[in-house]
């Protein structure tokens, strides 16, 4: 059985920390400047099946990485909506770049409401990163003297995974003659094992592989009940002021996510427009009033995209201005979700309509837009966006009947 021995120490090389953000404007500032080598990137990043490493390293260094993390671990603290708009900017320079950073950038918050002890090993080196993976499979964990013993643990989607040195997994855990209880823990990338099965139609170069937890120990103090994330109790939270680490597990899940569709959306748009400016500008006023349902899909898409994100933006705005441990009522939980779902699908939708005015050259694989039209209708794909569950448990909610079995996060549900 393996030890999880952590270096608790710090950093292990002499590179310099990570910058730290201080504002919304710096941090998309930083962003703005790492764009065009993500770009350029990109083709390398789908055909590696990972993130490029220079991308990592170039986010890492921005501080990108901490607008979530706690400023007492070096962090930003700047919030969800910041983390989004991020995540967006990203996203238009390479939809795999945009999802693993919103994925790898969300953990940090997840990791501070973890016991003090867990978020001193895990922040002990500033550029640590972290994946997870919501629930695994196969046997479950089982309690032993001083914590867990997993042995046989399997899972699906962990998105990068490879440039990870720790992931959060979600288990139900027995005690007693009770019902399973979902628990989330922390464990060492060293004490899972890497399954190299990410072959995707879309967002390939997320490198979202699967894991197996072949024997691992994991001390108490990397385990939280899952139980106390929903209710904004996490041990952890105490030790940061603010609300941000207050906040209920359910009413911020997964704003570390739609933003990276979001950007791909934008860059399908401008990809499109450009190709239409270039096809009409040459042609008489009689050829371009032929040409006008091109002109009104634009308008429409536009619209589609821009909706989407303001919906996004009034939410993350209102999780990152709530007060420490914010009560939400089942039909306040079900809209939240409902509004992710749909403007994901909204986006999709706005992709999927461009896609399908792009004529023969968009299914060549060297034109643009495909990309973009593989990536948008992957990333809505994920359970979190999907809106017959969303729309249904919101219409539940909205009747009295309750939320039913909509897109939930925690152990107990399947990631995509």
């Amino acid at each position: 059985m393996t030890t999880n021995a952590v270096n608790a120490a710090g950093p292990t090389d002499d590179r310099p920390p990570p910058a730290v953000l201080v504002s919304r404007e710096e941090a998309l500032a930083a962003t703005c400047k790492l764009k065009e080598g993500i770009a350029g990137r990109a083709e390398e990043t789908e055909s590696a099946r990972s993130v490029s490493p220079d991308s990592i390293a170039e986010m890492v260094d921005a501080g990108l990485f901490g607008i979530v993390t706690p400023k007492r671990y070096g962090g930003s603290e700047l919030g969800f909506a910041t983390l989004l708009e991020v995540q967006a900017e990203i996203g238009s320079a390479c939809a795999s770049t945009g999802w693993v950073y919103g994925v790898l950038a969300g953990h940090t918050w997840l990791a501070a409401l973890f016991p003090e002890q867990a978020q001193d090993e895990v922040f002990a080196d500033p550029r640590s990163l972290i994946a997870s993976l919501i629930r695994l499979g196969g046997r479950p964990p089982e309690r032993v003297p001083g914590g867990f013993s997993w042995r046989g643990g399997t899972g699906r989607f962990c998105s990068g995974i490879d440039h990870s040195d720790w992931v959060l997994v979600g288990g139900l855990v027995s005690d007693g003659d009770g019902a399973p209880e979902p628990w989330y823990f922390l464990i060492p990338r060293g004490d899972v094992e890497i399954v190299d099965d990410w072959y995707t139609v879309g967002l390939r170069g997320t490198g979202s592989k699967s894991l197996v937890v072949t024997d691992a120990f994991i001390p108490e103090h990397r385990a939280v009940r899952f139980a106390d994330l929903s209710a904004g109790n996490a041990p952890g939270a105490a030790i940061h002021e603010g609300g941000l680490y207050r906040q209920a597990y359910d009413t911020v899940w997964p704003f570390s996510l739609p933003g990276a569709a979001v950007g791909a959306g934008r860059a399908a748009l401008e990809v499109f427009t450009i190709s239409t400016r270039r096809r009409l500008e040459g042609l008489p006023p009689i050829a371009q009033a032929s040409n006008g349902t091109a002109l009104a899909r634009i308008a429409k898409a536009a619209s589609q995209i821009d909706a989407a994100t303001y919906l996004l933006l009034h939410h993350a705005e209102e999780a990152d201005k709530a007060p420490a441990r914010p009560v939400f009522d089942t039909v306040a939980k079900a809209r939240r979700q409902r509004d992710l779902a749909f403007a994901v699908q909204q986006v999709r939708e706005a992709v999927n309509t461009l896609y399908e005015a792009s004529g023969g050259s968009g299914v060549y694989e060297s034109g643009a837009i495909q990309r973009w039209w593989r990536d948008v209708n992957t990333a809505a794909e994920h359970v979190a966006f999907t809106w017959d569950l969303a729309s249904v448990a919101f219409g539940r909610a909205a009747v009295g009947l309750g939320p039913g079995e909509g897109p939930k996060p925690g152990p107990g549900v399947r990631a995509r």
